[in-house]
């Protein structure tokens, strides 16, 4: 039988060499096995150990070198990533245009959403050493801690300790 021609390893044949071939066309095949495939992996210097599963996760893969590269000592999750979805910009440039939590100055008019005081619910408004506190229906007002004087939604106001009844404030 005629040898069979190929340049990559999906052109051998496996039914190749037949029975038949005589001995002085082994090294032809051989040959032709060889070049296939030198031409198929042509930058294998070593062992390639990469499994076939390992090896099929690239299949459809349309990534460069230098974009896997960018990866190479990436430690985020897919979770962590996943975060970064829908962001048009630098991230840190954004971050940084935010005010601080802790004494942040502004320019300009500032905006702040209204509330709807006759719907919320706060129910303690700290003031320093001062708290005010609503308790079903009353006002405890106490001082450091200590509750001083409570106002109820009757309008009776009971003081704890004595009360001047005038005198500047």
């Amino acid at each position: 039988m005629a040898l069979e021609t190929g340049t990559y390893v999906n052109a051998l044949v496996t039914s190749n060499p037949a029975s038949t071939d005589g001995l002085a066309q082994a090294d032809d095949h051989i040959r032709l096995i060889k070049t296939t495939l030198k031409n198929t992996l042509p930058n294998a210097t070593g062992a390639i150990t990469a499994s076939h599963s390992e090896l099929n996760v690239l299949d459809g893969a349309t990534a460069t070198t230098a974009e896997l590269n960018v990866l190479s000592g990436l430690t985020a999750t897919t979770a962590e990533l996943n975060y970064t979805d829908g962001v048009t910009s630098n991230l840190q440039t954004q971050m940084n245009t935010k005010a601080p939590i802790a004494s942040p100055s502004f320019t300009g008019t500032v905006a702040a959403p209204s509330v709807d005081t006759t719907t919320a619910n706060i129910g303690t408004v700290d003031l320093g050493d001062w708290t005010i506190t609503q308790t079903g229906s009353d006002l405890v007002f106490s001082h450091s801690g200590t509750a001083r004087f409570k106002l109820s939604s009757a309008g009776a106001l009971v003081v704890e300790g004595d009360v001047t009844a005038f005198g500047a404030a």
